[in-house]
């Protein structure tokens, strides 16, 4: 029961994200034109964490620094990425870009707290995790723009309703990047769920062997 728990915990915060892009998708009347804009934008930021949490992987498994200095400069890399998410806020004049980093930001790490880890497979599973969403994300973009996609709840006069501005794919069919985050989050959530799976059961296997 406990594994289960700490799977389900490890994907839950993308399974989550993934449900609101799909209500946004089917019923976005439910969330409101303001949300709907919102999970769009949510898409930009998330590219900006998972650029970062590249780099959170190396400087996590930098042994060669001590753990004052790795803290110090884990935390200049964040102080660093949220100039990038201050330039979203004041361009959208919205404070949801704060938010939603640290929503994605906490979701994209905490499989790590499911269990203990050691410093090696924390850094193991921080990379495998940076690659494994690298290929959802732009796999996501690429099916999203090469698959006719049906609007369903983002009607012409919902998404006037919107007021977006600018152009391109996404502006002028929102529903592209709606369906391409319910994609996106729905796989990070199987793969964290999928990860500490096996994490588990490799752990049974040793506890019984060594028993």
């Amino acid at each position: 029961m406990g594994n289960l728990l700490s799977r389900l915990f490890a994907a839950l915060p993308d399974a989550i994200t993934s449900a609101l892009f799909f209500s946004a998708w089917i019923a976005p009347s439910v969330l409101g034109p303001a949300w709907v804009k919102n999970l769009m934008l949510t898409m930009l930021i998330e590219f900006v964490v998972m650029h970062s949490s590249a780099f959170y992987a190396a400087l996590s498994s930098d042994s060669s620094r001590s753990p004052m200095k790795r803290s110090l400069a884990l935390i200049g890399l964040t102080a660093f990425y949220l100039i990038f998410i201050a330039g979203f806020s004041f361009a959208f004049e919205s404070t949801w870009p704060f938010f939603a980093f640290g929503w994605l930001f906490v979701s994209r790490f905490i499989n790590l707290w499911t269990r203990p880890k050691n410093a090696t497979q924390a850094s193991a599973l921080m990379a495998s995790s940076w690659a494994a969403s690298a290929m959802f994300y732009l796999g996501g973009v690429f099916a999203t723009v090469i698959i006719p996609l049906p609007t369903f709840g983002l009607t012409p006069d919902f998404v006037a309703s919107m007021h977006l501005s600018g152009s391109g794919l996404w502006i002028e069919h929102p529903q592209t990047v709606i369906v391409f985050g319910a994609l996106y989050f729905g796989a990070q959530a199987w793969f964290k769920y999928y990860v500490a799976a096996k994490a588990s059961t490799a752990q049974a296997a040793a506890t019984a062997r060594d028993g």
